[in-house]
């Protein structure tokens, strides 16, 4: 999945994440997926807020040293959700 994300999106990390949080509750912070990834947190933060940014998350404000974040409605995490899935699936 790695090297279809560099190809894809120029990240190596960005695939990855994006489809954590497309299966996510929609509540998000980066140790969390970085643990269920196994990657550091500060390469899924930086994908986190490159999604901020982006308008496809929201920055809650900060509780104590866990910086949260909310999945926004988009089709964008349906169109992730369905074409990793189908990769996986073809493979």
């Amino acid at each position: 999945m790695r090297d279809q994300s560099k190809r894809l999106f120029g990240n190596a990390d960005r695939l990855e994440v994006a489809y954590a949080v497309a299966r996510s509750t929609g509540l998000v912070h980066a140790q969390e997926l970085a643990d269920e990834l196994r990657i550091s947190p500060p390469r899924v933060r930086a994908q986190l807020l490159a999604f901020a940014d982006a308008e496809l998350l929201q920055i809650l404000p900060r509780s104590g040293s866990v910086q949260n974040y909310e999945r926004l409605e988009d089709p964008f995490w349906t169109m992730i959700d369905a074409l990793v899935e189908a990769w996986l699936s073809s493979r």
